[in-house]
């Protein structure tokens, strides 16, 4: 799957991630400060294989073959069964993965009181997409809080 994720470095990684979801149909956006130094959240963001799988409910297993550079191709496995496989992009404060049916974007910056976390997501599933948005704004809220205690936890 060929997919153009040239991005403008004159965004910072959040708003960038405001700009991507603005452009993709459907696509969801909960941003969160958590109170903890960047260096800290982007440890537990960037632990795809690791972490991943423990705030987001829906993924059993990641698997990550680094690419060129920043790219990577990632296959995730689902609690249900499916299987998806991932064009991603993940460098620090940003990480944006595509696959056929769903787009997956986490970013992050340096603010006062700790760190501004955003989370985007929408599945390619047309006939779903707009039902599925007061969900996914829920299911981000419920994954940011244990992604916040997995940042607490790997903290101490």
């Amino acid at each position: 799957m060929a997919v153009n994720m040239a991005v403008n470095d004159d965004l910072d990684p959040v708003r960038r991630l405001r700009v991507m979801a603005a452009a993709t149909p459907g696509c969801v956006v909960v941003e969160r400060v958590i109170a903890a130094p960047f260096e800290e959240v982007w440890a537990v963001a960037a632990d795809l294989e690791g972490e991943l799988p423990r705030y987001q409910p829906s993924v059993k297993t990641l698997r990550v073959t680094p690419g060129e550079g920043d790219r990577l191709e990632v296959v995730a496995l689902g609690r249900a069964g499916l299987c998806a496989s991932f064009a991603a992009v993940l460098r620090p404060g940003w990480c944006w993965m595509q696959s056929r049916t769903s787009v997956f974007g986490l970013a992050a910056v340096p603010v006062e009181g700790g760190t501004l976390l955003g989370r985007a997501g929408a599945t390619r599933r047309r006939g779903v997409r707009m039902l599925a948005a007061p969900l996914l704004r829920r299911a981000f809220a419920a994954e940011l809080d244990r992604f916040e205690s997995r940042v607490r936890q790997r903290a101490q």
